[in-house]
């Protein structure tokens, strides 16, 4: 699943491409997967792309707001035929190679022949159009909210493994599995460890780790598995899998100490750490 370095990566690759575009048509492919009136969006233009934790959202220029999610398997794909002409009386007629796909649920058309394509495997993902933009109400990682003072308010209080706390996203919007794995590596704190066990020390060690792997996340584009199920809108990859810390490492030796690294199952997710770097 995309998590907020993958999203922001698109968030920040859209901010270039589709701002100031009109969006002339959309081909819902997949009913179950659009939420709203989609003649509401036509004719509207494209004045922000935002995000909280995984929720990427388009404001539009009648102020509603076209939210994605991309869940398991969803993509944002977006291309420009700019060899063609402007299209005003029909659908524009852009297409790459391979799009749309098998699995494109939803197609956007601009009036400048550019198109934005959401292509969901699974079909867990969706787009909601509403007057305001879906979104975690708990603090995003980026945002001024995210501070010392509420991951301790919050680590306080539950007696659940911290590694399932800091996927809770009503705990925290953005972190997700791999994050959360190598922000407790860099902490230096055991998946398994009760959230209330830690004290103010690794409290602050565990908030600047988190920072600290998000941003390096978001540096390299986000993380691009072999499956390829996250790529960025141009289809390129993400390279943050070249830089995992104990995610998917198991039985490999730890980067600090050379013990090998293990795993278990929390919450019906995987767990990377080292035993003697993780306390």
């Amino acid at each position: 699943m995309p998590e907020l370095p993958e999203v922001e990566t698109i968030r920040r690759s859209l901010e270039k491409d589709i701002i100031g575009k009109t969006i002339f048509s959309i081909d819902i492919r997949e009913k179950k997967q659009f939420v709203g009136d989609p003649q509401k969006a036509i004719q509207q233009k494209v004045s922000a792309v935002q995000r909280k934790g995984k929720v990427l959202s388009l404001k539009l220029s009648n102020d509603l707001y076209l939210s994605f999610h991309l869940k398991l398997t969803g993509q944002i794909l977006f291309h420009h035929d700019k060899d063609n002409s402007l299209f005003k009386n029909e659908i524009p007629r852009t297409y790459t190679n391979k799009m749309p796909a098998a699995d494109t649920r939803i197609i956007f058309y601009f009036q400048d022949n550019s198109v934005l394509y959401f292509n969901d495997v699974r079909k867990f993902g969706w787009v909601k159009l509403t007057p305001q933009p879906e979104a975690p109400t708990s603090p995003d990682i980026l945002s001024k909210e995210f501070t010392i003072e509420y991951i301790k308010k919050k680590l306080s209080a539950s007696r659940k493994p911290i590694k399932v706390i800091l996927m809770d996203q009503e705990f925290i919007a953005g972190i997700g599995n791999i994050y959360a794995n190598d922000s407790l590596f860099i902490a230096g704190i055991l998946p398994t460890r009760k959230a209330n066990s830690l004290d103010e020390k690794e409290i602050k060690t565990l908030y600047e780790a988190i920072k600290k792997v998000i941003a390096e996340g978001i540096e390299y584009r986000g993380s691009s598995a072999q499956d390829e199920m996250y790529i960025m809108p141009d289809s390129t990859k993400g390279a943050y899998q070249f830089h995992f810390k104990v995610y998917h490492r198991e039985n490999k030796p730890c980067f600090n100490c050379k013990t090998i690294i293990k795993r278990i199952k929390q919450g019906g997710r995987s767990s990377f750490y080292c035993e003697k770097c993780q306390k």
